[in-house]
């Protein structure tokens, strides 16, 4: 009367002309195609069952009654009652079941596609601007000095015991000026009616300067190696997504800077230059890493990552001046502080240094390269660029942009036997004279 169960092999059968290479069975072709075969296969047996545990002519009456419409009248077997309470409450089950499991894989996917679109959408593809902004410039705290705030101070050690007549000038500021007034006057230099120098053969004396530097650079690779080594003593301080920086690309620029536009200002105690420097060249730096997805295992997945930043433009005003370690408030910490000795700081307040800083009106330009992938790539991302090019400003702010300043201890001048040289000869030459 019904047909017998459906074997394995009639099941596996179905999948033939889809999976005839052998692969294994995708969860689509499992839910529409197998899982049904399985349920008809399940009801097949439970009713052959029911079939062989019930009397012929009980099936027969209840066929007649189904036709006449008279279902109610007919007496129903308890034992069929069951069965069919169970088959029905096993397919409604699986129904749900498999609905349940098929909603939570499409609402899964479809979050983590538009999670992933607005990720793109928002950092990777969004405009960032590239004409960034220079970073704001440290605040000048008035309570520490009327100068240069916490980086200057205000008095030094009185060498002089020429009083002024103003008592609001101490005797040490009344010597400065009347020094700076004589250098001024002895040099014949005005600093109102001056005209601007330009400087060129400071330009040719800084550029013999920089075209050594840089001989020594290409010819002993010195610069190359110390970054090599800075990466690999620091690679221990990496966090543990990133992994090993590798410099791929280094170009130290072929051109010079061109200095011009030196003028003197005079300051209440010291003498300042101050000279418009532009550089137009190409300063590159370039690295390549990966990004570690450390889950579900350590390694799992990296992500290759290459960065190359180059400085193509520059330009500001320098401001250098002469002065004196004495006057200098260090901006280091105080564990820091604790670590000097104090002979040196006493050294240092009774030599001379150069100082020299930026203004706040200085001009970078970059271009910043990235490449982010190892298939599908996605290049020069304006997000990362922006990012680069804001931190590098920042960097550059809090060491050498005013108020802070950079300063070189100047070298002892005084002739001494240790350093006179003397022109070397080549044996050609001590012929000839000879």
């Amino acid at each position: 009367m019904f047909n017998s169960s459906l074997s394995n092999s009639t099941i596996l059968d179905a999948l033939k002309g889809d999976n005839s290479s052998g692969d294994l069975v995708s969860l689509d072709d499992y839910l529409t195609k197998i899982l049904p075969l399985h349920f008809q296969n399940y009801f097949l047996e439970d009713l052959e069952a029911f079939r062989q545990h019930t009397p012929s002519e009980y099936i027969d009456g209840l066929i007649k009654s189904l036709k006449a419409g008279k279902l109610s009248e007919f007496p129903l077997n308890t034992n069929f009652i069951k069965q069919f309470e169970h088959l029905k409450s096993l397919s409604s089950g699986s129904t749900f079941s498999s609905l349940s499991f098929t909603q939570g894989l499409i609402i899964g996917q479809v979050s983590v596609i538009i999670i992933f679109a607005l990720f793109m959408r928002f950092f990777i593809f969004s405009e960032g601007s590239s004409r960034h902004k220079n970073p704001p410039v440290i605040a000048v705290n008035t309570n520490n000095s009327k100068i240069m705030s916490n980086v200057l101070k205000r008095g030094g050690k009185n060498r002089s015991e020429i009083k002024s007549s103003d008592p609001s000038i101490d005797d040490n500021q009344n010597e400065m000026t009347i020094q700076i007034n004589n250098i001024l006057q002895k040099t014949y230099y005005d600093v109102n009616t001056h005209k601007h120098e330009s400087l060129d053969w400071f330009n040719v004396l800084i550029a013999q300067i920089i075209q050594q530097f840089r001989d020594e650079a290409y010819n002993k690779n010195n610069i190359l190696n110390s970054l090599n080594l800075f990466m690999q003593n620091n690679s221990t301080n990496l966090p543990d997504y990133l992994d090993t920086i590798k410099v791929t690309e280094l170009d130290i620029g072929d051109d010079f800077p061109i200095f011009s536009n030196c003028r003197i200002k005079k300051e209440k105690r010291k003498l300042e230059a101050k000279i418009d420097i532009d550089l137009i060249d190409r300063l590159s730096l370039g690295i390549e890493t990966k990004l570690l997805l450390n889950y579900p295992k350590p390694g799992f997945m990296a992500l290759p990552i290459s960065l190359t930043v180059a400085i193509i433009r520059f330009q500001g005003c320098l401001t250098v001046s002469l002065t004196k370690g004495d006057e200098f408030v260090q901006t280091t910490s105080q564990n820091e502080d604790k670590k000097t000795d104090d002979e040196d700081n006493d050294q240092e307040d009774n030599s001379y240094f150069l100082m020299f800083s930026f203004s706040p009106e200085y001009k970078f330009e970059f271009d910043t390269e990235s490449l982010i992938g190892a298939r599908s790539k996605l290049e020069n991302i304006p997000r990362i660029r922006s990012l680069i090019e804001y931190q590098i400003k920042k960097w550059f702010v809090e060491r050498c942009v005013e108020p802070r300043f950079q300063f070189i201890k100047l070298p002892n001048i005084w002739p001494r036997s240790k350093n006179t040289r003397e022109e070397k000869h080549n044996e050609d030459d001590t012929a000839k004279t000879n």
